[in-house]
């Protein structure tokens, strides 16, 4: 008789313990997902945004950068700095870089936004270093286009990626 009593409070005991076990684990240490959201040329220079978005559920804190985007097999821009970026767990911030413009990067757009070039294929590499995990390295390929209605800015399309510690 008394095991009766207990066994509504046995069942919930296992339901508990079986639901924290196949609770999610907290992703942590993973690389942020880098996109260039806009590409701007002005007077020599380009303009590049970049969007870092944190897959992590917890805050990430970048505190250099370096990256590099190439276009057929040569660097159309390259970046290595100190930055001072806090992004919340699953969170989007976004970077403005400003380099002055290679002859090759400015001859490239121009032959995209006259309509020489229907894209431009690239590579995104680079890593981020973060206050907690370190280095963390990203790779993306993809394709830049003119922006209709918008000279002298592009966008970027990703298709495919590959992160790696």
């Amino acid at each position: 008789m008394e095991l009766m009593k207990l066994r509504p409070l046995i069942v919930l005991i296992i339901l508990l313990l079986t639901c924290s076990a196949c609770s999610s684990q907290l992703v942590k240490g993973q690389a942020p997902l880098v996109s260039v959201s806009l590409i701007a040329m002005t007077d020599g220079a380009l303009s590049t945004r970049f969007d870092i978005r944190n897959i992590n559920d917890v805050e990430m804190v970048v505190d250099a950068v370096d990256i590099t985007l190439r276009v057929r097999d040569a660097d159309f821009m390259r970046y290595d700095s100190a930055l001072n970026l806090t992004i919340g767990p699953n969170a989007t911030e976004e970077a403005r870089i400003e380099l002055p413009a290679t002859e090759y990067a400015r001859d490239l757009l121009i032959a995209l936004e006259n309509g020489e070039q229907i894209s431009l294929p690239f590579l995104l590499d680079g890593k981020v270093h973060t206050r907690d995990d370190g280095f963390l390295k990203f790779r993306y390929d993809g394709h830049i286009y003119p922006m209709p209605g918008r000279p002298g800015q592009f966008r970027s399309a990703t298709t495919s990626s590959r992160n790696e510690r």
